[in-house]
């Protein structure tokens, strides 16, 4: 019983005396390859930067702008004010309108509007009508008084009626132009260009779009 206690413990020893020496192999091994600079930086860039991962924080396009991302290079900061003061008022005037029958306007010209007679008005009106029923996509049916009328918009006066005109309104006198901004069905204006040759005469649709398409038709002509 004693020899086999013996034999026993010696295998014991040996065991564990082989996996000392081979931990000690294995951790020297480490400690060299971690004091060479470049293969401990290998280890580094292994350990803490592994490749075909990706984490959560990680955006490779983050100096990129999104997709749908748009540079608005048109607008200056007076424009966005003016826009919103319209925004406001015509917004204010689809209420008066509906609770009065009454419409008004806090946003003043800058330039001299011609007058229209009452004739001038009416000829107006069929012309915007009938642009309207031409276009049942885009425009209720029937048209409500109160989202459409002469446009406030200071920017379009000051085009429709400078001294110099261009582009499509070049040659017409400022009675026979007129600005009419309307409702679309999708809930924002558009501005409807008028003209005509001279008094007496009907009114056609000589463009539509918002200030500034219209401000680009007028310059360039197309």
């Amino acid at each position: 019983m004693k020899k086999i206690f013996m034999i026993a413990l010696t295998i014991t020893i040996l065991i564990g005396g082989s996996l000392y020496f081979k931990n000690q192999s294995s951790y020297s091994e480490y400690a060299s390859m971690r004091d060479d600079k470049t293969i401990s930086g290998k280890l580094i860039t292994i350990d803490n930067n592994p490749k075909d991962i990706t984490t959560e924080n990680e955006n490779p396009g983050k100096d990129e702008p999104p997709e749908d991302a748009t540079l608005d290079d048109e607008r200056t900061p007076e424009d966005i004010a003016l826009d919103k003061r319209l925004d406001e008022q015509r917004k204010e005037n689809e209420r008066t309108y509906r609770e009065k029958g009454i419409k008004g306007s806090s946003i003043r010209p800058t330039i001299e509007i011609p007058s229209l007679s009452i004739e001038d008005i009416i000829g107006i009106y069929k012309t915007v009508d009938a642009y309207m029923r031409e276009n049942p996509d885009r425009f209720p049916e029937p048209a409500d008084d109160g989202t459409r009328g002469s446009t406030d918009d200071p920017r379009i006066q000051n085009i429709l009626y400078a001294e110099e005109k261009s582009g499509i309104i070049a040659g017409f006198e400022n009675e026979n132009l007129v600005a009419w901004e309307v409702k679309k069905l999708d809930g924002e204006y558009t501005i409807l260009l008028l003209g005509r040759k001279s008094a007496g005469d009907g009114w056609k649709v000589l463009s539509e779009g918002d200030v500034y398409q219209l401000r680009k038709v007028i310059s360039d002509g197309n």
